[in-house]
């Protein structure tokens, strides 16, 4: 009789594993951004004495101790990482999106087992957490992280936090997108984010594609133009207090860019500044300036690959 009872349990087993193993480990939020500079100083500058951030930290080499990159805090949970660009690739200025996740290991093997190129293992990295990076359809290098007890995050927690910051949260990171089918399935298919907006400059074509992601509000702009900036966005509640504190600082009388209050597609009021890289750092309300929701464009996506 046993045998009769323990046969159906094993192809059950069978049959609901691999249901299973399509489900994406949970992504928790943006972690953090990386942006490379020619001068790390001159961009340390900026995102300390105009933007109001706290330097947390610095890597360096471990083979020659050269900079590697600073760290600047924007909350207990997010950051930006300036690394000094001379030693590395020459392609975007926007160097890396990293995405928290409760468990780094299993997104590894969930990647792994879809055909990533995955490391062996993850690796405690030099501030301690978990982590590990592969390349998305469009070669950016894309990081998860998992914060440990141990890890400078967690150690850091309710330190290196001025009143200067112009914002306490990182709120999307956008990226140049030229084969969107490839795009979505790695961010929807893969990694779980839904589509939650599409936009067009001018009706005829759609221009940003909004996926967020599942547990926050985060989330990752396509860019379905050519000669797009990637930049990442710093929400802040009103956008007009904002621009009178970057106003303020000492730093403002040597900022030679324009700084103008907009109101996007979205009806969302921003503002863009750029760093002294020439990276777009775009400061933006989270709500629509009128408190109406505004519907996804009905314009039709533009060919599958722009280049």
């Amino acid at each position: 009789m046993r045998c009769i009872f323990f046969f159906p349990i094993v192809v059950l087993a069978s049959l609901v594993q691999p249901v299973l193993a399509q489900e994406p480990p949970p992504i928790l939020g943006i972690s953090h951004v990386a942006v490379k500079a020619t001068d790390v100083e001159k961009s340390v500058a900026f995102y300390r004495d105009f933007l109001g951030y706290a330097e947390t930290g610095r890597l360096n080499y471990k083979e020659d101790g050269s900079l590697m990159l600073v760290f600047m805090k924007v909350s207990d949970a997010q950051w930006i990482e300036i690394f000094d660009g001379r030693r590395l690739a020459k392609d975007d200025r926007l160097y890396q999106v990293c995405f928290r996740v409760a468990d780094a290991e299993a997104m590894r093997a969930y990647l792994g087992k879809r055909g990533f190129r995955v490391p062996a293992q993850v690796s405690r990295g030099q501030i301690q957490n978990f982590g590990f990076t592969v390349r998305d359809p469009q070669n950016y290098i894309i990081e998860f992280q998992q914060y440990t007890p141990e890890g400078w995050t967690v150690r850091d927690q309710g330190k290196f936090l001025p009143d200067t910051r112009i914002s306490d949260h990182i709120g999307h990171a956008g990226i140049a997108v030229g084969d969107l089918t490839a795009a979505r399935h790695f961010y929807e298919d893969i990694l779980g984010l839904k589509e939650s907006w599409r936009g067009s400059k001018d009706g005829k074509a759609i221009s940003w594609l909004h996926v967020k992601l599942p547990t926050s509000r985060d989330f990752v702009e396509f860019m379905l133009e050519t000669n797009v900036e990637p930049h990442f966005c710093l929400e802040v509640p009103d956008i007009e207090k904002a621009k009178a504190k970057l106003e303020a600082t000492a730093y403002f009388l040597h900022y030679a860019k324009p700084m103008e209050v907009k109101i996007g597609k979205n009806h969302k009021r921003q503002l863009n500044l750029h760093d002294p890289e020439g990276i777009r750092v775009e400061l933006m309300e989270p709500d629509t300036f009128d408190g109406q929701s505004v519907p996804p464009s009905t314009a039709p996506l533009p060919p599958t690959k722009l280049n």
